[in-house]
């Protein structure tokens, strides 16, 4: 039986509209594989490109490949592109910011402070067109989630295409000197540096000695909101507080009570009595030289040494410290001023002489 003319119309336009890109059906389910069982319903409404009768059909009590095949039969059939994928993606990781370690860069404040005040419409397109001036095989796609700008960044090279499964990850709070970048690779960063000072209209950048997996925790510490106990002290007679017991009984002797009540005044005045940013290391890196009579040997090799403290919650532990009776009160600085000079990665080393110079007037 030969086709009507209507049936072979409708093939043709079949024909026409472009099957969906098999890496991109790939990419969508190995996303979906990844989300638990708890929150992947949550992603994928947030998502968007799902209708709500196609939510409400989803079966999320049987295995993360049925639900993913189910999803991806959707996709198919609307023809989901890159940018839904990468849409995706940038919601997933904003629910799972802790499975990534972000690194924190400060930029300087521009000359005329009114140069800071970037429309974001218009901070996105600088973004893009200074990258891609440079470099043409890279996809980037924004998304907003409240006051913060996500921006994925997928690179590639001349040969190679953008890897999707390894993308650099910035969040930048708009009007603000910092940035917060996951996975980029050394190759790129000066692009990506000079792409957002061009974008957010500063002029320098640098990279803190600051990281972590607690991206609220970097953000708490850089814009100063967690508790700062250093803005009132006492002074040396006011930590004398005469400790009063609750249960007063002549056969007991209360000779600790005033050293403890010491302890905890010391460290409140320390940590503050409030949560503190959640970080889960401190790097610090020692080099020093061996001395003789001489002095300094530069023949010497210099010793180097790398000391880490880590904990899941490593502030809230080095507060802990002074009351659990583990070290002296108050703790060392190096470790309490940690949230207050924003750096958990400290250098140490012995302070040069400086070279001599020639203080003989040139000719």
């Amino acid at each position: 039986m030969a086709p009507t003319p209507k049936s072979a119309q409708n093939s043709r336009q079949l024909q026409s509209i472009p099957a969906m890109d098999e890496w991109v059906a790939e990419f969508i389910k190995r996303l979906v594989q990844r989300m638990s069982a708890a929150e992947s319903m949550n992603i994928l409404k947030a998502w968007g490109f799902l209708t709500e009768r196609e939510l409400s059909a989803l079966t999320v009590r049987h295995s993360k490949e049925n639900l993913a095949l189910q999803v991806l039969d959707i996709c198919e059939s609307r023809k989901a592109t890159i940018r839904h994928a990468a849409d995706l993606d940038i919601i997933y990781t904003h629910a799972n910011t802790k499975k990534k370690t972000w690194d924190v860069y400060q930029m300087s404040m521009p000359p005329d402070p009114e140069m800071g005040l970037v429309d974001v419409s218009e901070l996105k397109e600088k973004f893009k067109k200074t990258i891609h001036a440079a470099m043409k095989n890279v996809t980037i796609h924004f998304k907003d989630f409240g006051d913060a700008l996500w921006i994925r960044i997928a690179w590639g090279n001349n040969y190679l295409k953008p890897n999707q499964y390894k993308p650099t990850f910035l969040v930048y709070h708009s009007q603000t000197p910092y940035a917060f970048i996951s996975i980029l690779p050394k190759a790129y960063r000066s692009l990506l540096c000079q792409a957002l000072l061009c974008a957010a209209g500063y002029s320098q950048i640098q990279q803190m000695d600051l990281k972590c997996r607690c991206l609220e925790s970097l953000k708490d510490i850089v814009f100063k909101r967690f508790n700062q106990p250093f803005q009132s002290y006492l002074s040396r007679s006011q930590q004398e507080i005469k400790v009063t017991p609750a249960v007063v009984d002549q056969r007991v002797t209360y000779e600790n009570m005033k050293d403890k009540e010491r302890i905890n005044q010391l460290t409140r005045e320390t940590f503050g009595d409030g949560s503190l940013p959640n970080l889960e290391f401190a790097t610090y890196k020692l080099e020093t030289s061996f001395k003789g009579e001489s002095g300094i040997s530069n023949a010497i090799e210099p010793f180097r040494c790398v000391v880490k403290f880590s904990s899941p919650h490593l502030l809230e532990s080095i507060r802990s410290l002074g009351p659990a009776g583990i070290s002296e009160t108050p703790v060392s600085s190096l470790l309490s001023c940690i949230p207050h000079r924003a750096r958990n990665i400290y250098k140490i080393a012995e302070k040069k002489p400086l070279p001599p110079t020639n203080n003989c007037p040139t000719i």
